[in-house]
């Protein structure tokens, strides 16, 4: 009995032995799992937090190339050194180039929001007593001064209206002389026949033609030869402005009618005005007409060397002169035959007053 007890005891004790030994190793292995579990769950946060930095550096790098593209997008339209003017612009903008670096003032540009001032005005005989009423009234908003002013600072919110106002108002002004030639007008003839000009040359003809629309302000041919020059010398800005002028002041000897008969002559100030006109058309004069009591006609053929496509069928176009006529006549009677009475100091009764003392 004795002997049995000793074995049962020895059993337990080894049973007790057995089991301490294996809790040891079944910890290390729980403890294993428990930091592999770890090292997977720390490596799947690692590569997630790397997915996320990759996706917020490829997205701050596509949006900073769409803010690169708009930047540039706004410095080719709006930049210093831009070469052109943006008609679409929100408000209006008012533009100095920056490649104007001449000694004289530069030219400053309203650009409007929308280009309302570009629509046709409309083809009417004007009313001549009216404009120069208007032109001469200083309470008009067609008073010549204000759009003298509004003009020289080359402002495109001039309307068309206000263009056709200052152009025929402008013979009833106290200096218009419609036959006077300003002295700067022929200085740069020969250089203006050539097809590519030098530096100096351009610096030339433009300081005369400049001086001449000092001197005449309508004076649409030294207004193209200054475009011209201009471009050739990459002044692109400044073209612009003389270019816009150039073509709302035609438009406003168009807009008085349509030419073809002495009934819808276009009104112009100035007789060169009449070629001016047909060039524009595509047209050269071959011969000209006065019909009494005041209308010019220019007989003209098409002009080989414009080939813009125009309907080119005309064989001439009428005039009216009448205001230039009466305004010279009124300023240059001794040049139209016209006799200015004097006294005849031989019929006059002689006071004896007057008679000396004997």
């Amino acid at each position: 009995m004795k002997s049995v007890k000793k074995i049962f005891r020895i059993f337990l004790l080894l049973t007790i032995c057995v089991l301490l030994a294996a809790s040891p190793a079944e910890a290390k292995k729980k403890s294993r799992r428990g930091s592999k579990a770890r090292t997977e769950q720390t490596s799947s946060r690692k590569s997630s937090s790397k997915k996320k930095k990759s996706t917020r550096s490829s997205t701050s790098k596509s949006s900073g190339k769409k803010k690169k593209r708009y930047t540039s997008a706004r410095r080719r339209t709006y930049g210093s050194g831009s070469r052109r003017v943006s008609r679409t612009t929100v408000r209006s903008v008012t533009v100095e180039p920056a490649e104007n670096r001449d000694a004289e003032p530069r030219p400053r540009v309203t650009t409007p929001a929308r280009v309302d001032n570009r629509k046709k005005i409309k083809v009417e005989k004007p009313d001549l007593d009216v404009i120069r009423q208007m032109t001469l009234d200083p309470s008009s908003k067609f008073y010549f001064p204000k759009l003298k002013a509004k003009y020289e600072k080359n402002d495109t919110t001039m309307t068309p209206e206000e263009f056709r106002n200052f152009y025929l108002g402008y013979m009833f002004q106290e200096d218009f002389d419609p036959y006077r030639v300003s002295p700067y007008s022929n200085v740069t003839d020969e250089l203006r026949q050539k097809p590519t000009h030098t530096k100096e040359e351009i610096d030339t003809i433009t300081k005369y033609a400049q001086l001449a629309l000092e001197d005449n302000p309508f004076d649409l041919r030294q207004m193209s030869f200054l475009v011209h020059v201009l471009k050739e010398k990459r002044k692109d800005m400044r073209a612009k402005i003389w270019e816009y002028r150039l073509e709302n002041l035609l438009g406003a000897i168009k807009s008085t009618g349509t030419g073809d008969s002495v009934e819808n002559a276009w009104y112009v100030m100035y007789p060169v005005h009449e070629y001016d006109m047909v060039q524009l058309l595509g047209y050269e004069a071959v011969d000209a007409q006065f019909i009494e009591p005041g209308y010019d006609y220019l007989a003209v053929q098409p002009d080989e060397s414009d080939t813009r496509r125009r309907d080119k069928s005309a064989k001439g176009f009428y005039f009216n002169v009448m205001v230039p006529q009466q305004q010279y006549e009124l300023k240059h009677p001794e040049d139209t035959g016209t006799v200015i009475d004097e006294p005849d100091i031989e019929k006059q009764e002689i006071d004896p007053d007057d008679l000396p003392a004997e």
